[in-house]
């Protein structure tokens, strides 16, 4: 249930950031492969997790992350990375 909640809350910042602002997330949180990867805008890179899309548990996340989660800053990452890495 805090996974739906949380990626909830993602496509809703979501939604409020694409209309107060036109600026390119710094990170994006997306499966690729079948494994949890980010993207960090900074350095042009993609991160591999470790984290394979089959180990979530639910749908709805798997879902969201296979379109990806904008996230605008650091901390917004490691709590993303929390929830459904653990």
């Amino acid at each position: 249930m805090k996974k739906i909640f949380t990626a909830l809350c993602c496509c809703a910042a979501l939604a409020a950031c694409t209309q107060l602002s036109a600026q390119e997330p710094p990170y994006l949180l997306q499966t690729r492969g079948g494994e949890l990867a980010y993207y960090d805008a900074q350095s042009a890179q993609w991160h591999p997790t470790g984290c394979r899309e089959e180990a979530l548990s639910n749908e709805a996340d798997r879902a969201a992350l296979r379109c990806g989660l904008p996230l605008y800053s650091r901390e917004a990452l490691t709590r993303a990375l929390e929830d459904f890495c653990s």
